[in-house]
């Protein structure tokens, strides 16, 4: 199971619903607040790599459109020093460079969004784990007071016996062991009030592919635009 799938879980889990079910719900919280705290570590890592990565992604981004602005600018020197195949050359650069930064802009939607999601989830798994810390010492407590009832019915148990022992009279014996059975039950019964789910946004992103003729006339055509900009710029001066 990966990280995110089991994350979902947790998130997900009904707490309450899993010790109901639990042969024994200390022992059981006791493992889902182990899990819970693995996996807010392992959160935490994957969060700041997303957090970092889109940091990445906007440092790409301001390069390529200052390249860009330089490329440019080496265009409009060449085409004045009357050499319109090296701005060909160099506005064709800014064409790949201004596709680039599109490109990398997509991305880092893409990053932005799963790092809200990540430490949205890294959240929502502290609350769980708050949750089932919560549990685990109401476990403890309840698991406390009704050994110390068992005790006593078992005390008065074989108090009852040796009364009947002595004197021959019928005891009680049959309902006390049914209110100790009772106190047994009553430490599987959890109380709650901890809902959370929400499923993981999946993430994908889908590229298209343009027909390389296709790319070549388009990229060409930009290049002219680009190059009659820079002649009209010119000729206004």
């Amino acid at each position: 199971m990966s990280i995110l799938q089991r994350i979902s879980k947790l998130i997900s889990a009904n707490i309450n619903h899993l010790l109901d079910e639990a042969e024994d719900p200390e022992v059981m919280v006791k493992q889902l607040i182990r899990d819970m705290e693995e996996s807010i570590i392992e959160l935490r890592r994957e969060t700041i790599k997303a957090i970092g990565q889109q940091k990445h992604l906007e440092k790409q981004i301001q390069a390529a459109q200052s390249q860009g602005s330089e490329v440019e600018s080496k265009a409009v020197l060449a085409l004045e020093s009357g050499d319109e195949t090296l701005a060909r050359q160099l506005l064709a650069k800014k064409l790949d460079l201004q596709a680039s930064a599109t490109s990398l802009e997509q991305e880092l939607v893409n990053a932005a969004r799963a790092s809200e999601v990540m430490k949205s989830n890294l959240a929502k798994l502290e609350d769980q784990v708050q949750i089932a810390r919560q549990k685990k010492e109401e476990l403890i407590r309840r698991k406390r007071s009704a050994e110390a009832q068992l005790r006593s019915q078992e005390a008065l148990q074989k108090s009852h016996e040796a009364l009947y022992a002595i004197s021959g009279a019928a005891g009680d014996i049959d309902a006390h062991t049914s209110a100790i059975e009772s106190y047994k039950q009553k430490i599987l019964e959890m109380e709650a009030e901890a809902e959370a789910s929400e499923e993981l946004l999946a993430l994908n992103a889908e590229k298209k592919n343009k027909e390389i003729a296709l790319d070549k006339y388009i990229k060409s055509k930009a290049v002219e635009d680009e190059l009659a900009k820079l002649k009209k710029k010119l000729q206004e001066k």
